[in-house]
């Protein structure tokens, strides 16, 4: 026992216990106080124009994927091998940036023909040209420097702080349905003044020295993210595109009632991505040097955050009429059969984020990463169109789980064909007792 609380404080104390800690707080500030404004604005807005806001960002989700390329993974892994050379760390980071300003001009130019010749986005064009200032903000933020540097405080600190603002914002400023486009504004808000925080924490506090890079090393930098890229395209599609596809399917009021079980869901899967994200960066670098480490601790990793996604299922399927009731309100009762089929996401999406981001990335297997993520794209949208005319928003629940099953079986059958799946962990004295320990 002893031990036990002596591991427990050093790795709290440990570089990766701080950035999970971090990640954490990072993650209250994007799903929990959100969740806080939820029961506001659900009755406030209305399923219409609440599901017309949601609307909105699920296409504008589209250019925050574009925008962020695969830099996010790519450029982490990069920023983490070389951290030790600000000179490189600096190249890296003007590089990512100009690609990113460039990415945006393209998204922004494509955001205007849409809204030119397609109606439904031209009758609210308004709406989306507020909600851009979203990926304006994701290209300024360098999430990926501080990942890639350990230095995950920063990013927890600028985003609680601008979510804080935008949380008291809708209390002040929401007032009735017609007050949409003030939420739309206030969602943008947040983005643009981090981005913009995170740029100046950057320069001042990381000394990242500005410069212009050459065209060749903008374009390495997309290369080497293209991969991850395509993969980030195609995982927009059936993880963040799905509001988006009911709008064109259906009505904005089955949007509403679909996106607001999400918002609940998603508030749950943000509770895992914290320690896959933290730990990311160091089972990267000892990757190339131990593979049964990086086993060791997937394995681990594994019954983890298995076990507290498998909670968070059950959890989530038998309270969903009480969850419905408190959060959303009377006026949203055909929520609770999409959150109860939602409710196996957290254990699937558990496991998949350790048996992908601790394993599959880290040894450099991006193109089959990303194969799994264009297929299962193209089955999500193929089981969407089949199930939601005739089932609307729990249909389109049925297709999420769907699609991320098949990326769990898929991700585990490939690793194991590689042997290197955790099952394939060989036992070794040698390895730490806790992966803070490793001086790798």
């Amino acid at each position: 026992m002893r031990n036990l609380l002596k591991n427990f404080r050093f790795g709290i104390n440990s570089t990766i216990g701080k950035n999970i800690i971090s990640l954490y707080l990072l993650q209250i500030s994007y799903y929990v106080l959100p969740l806080i404004t939820v029961p506001y604005l659900v009755r406030v807005l209305g399923p219409e124009k609440f599901g017309l806001v949601a609307f909105g960002q699920s296409l504008i989700t589209f250019f925050v994927l574009f925008v962020n390329y695969g830099f996010d993974l790519t450029a982490t892994r990069e920023i983490s091998v070389k951290r030790k050379s600000n000179k490189d760390v600096s190249g890296i980071s003007c590089s990512v940036w100009i690609a990113k300003v460039l990415l945006g001009i393209i998204g922004l130019s494509v955001l205007l023909l849409l809204i030119q010749f397609v109606p439904k986005m031209n009758q609210n064009s308004l709406l989306l040209l507020i909600l851009f200032g979203i990926a304006v903000g994701n290209m300024l933020f360098p999430n990926w420097l501080f990942l890639g540097l350990e230095r995950m405080k920063a990013i927890s600190v600028i985003n609680m702080s601008m979510r804080a603002v935008t949380t008291a914002g809708v209390f002040i400023l929401i007032r009735n349905p017609d007050d949409y486009l003030i939420y739309a504004g206030l969602l943008s808000f947040q983005w643009v003044f981090a981005g913009i925080l995170g740029i100046v924490f950057a320069i001042v506090r990381l000394k990242i020295r500005i410069s212009i890079p050459k065209p060749h090393e903008i374009f390495q930098v997309l290369s080497r993210g293209w991969t991850l890229f395509l993969s980030n395209i195609a995982q927009s599609i059936y993880y963040s595109g799905n509001s988006f596809i009911l709008g064109m399917l259906t009505n904005y009021t089955v949007v509403g009632y679909y996106s607001a079980a999400e918002k609940i869901t998603l508030s749950l899967l943000g509770l895992f991505r914290p320690v896959a994200l933290a730990v990311y960066p160091r089972l990267s670098r000892i990757a190339s040097s131990s593979k049964n480490t990086v086993l060791f601790w997937s394995r681990r990793l594994i019954f983890v955050m298995g076990g507290l996604g498998l909670a968070a299922s059950i959890t989530m399927f038998f309270g969903a009429p009480l969850i419905v009731k408190i959060i959303l309100g009377s006026g949203y009762g055909p929520s609770i059969i999409v959150l109860q089929v939602l409710s196996v996401l957290p254990f699937i999406v558990a496991l998949s984020d350790v048996l992908s981001i601790q394993i599959m990335l880290p040894f450099s297997k991006d193109k089959f990463y990303t194969m799994i993520r264009v297929f299962t794209a193209f089955l999500h949208i193929l089981i969407a169109l089949l199930l939601v005319p005739k089932f609307n928003e729990a249909g389109m629940a049925a297709a999420l789980v769907s699609s991320q099953a098949f990326i769990l079986i898929s991700t585990f059958l490939c690793l194991s064909y590689w042997k290197l799946s955790p099952l394939h962990y060989k036992i070794d004295e040698n390895i730490p007792h806790s992966p803070v320990n490793s001086k790798t």
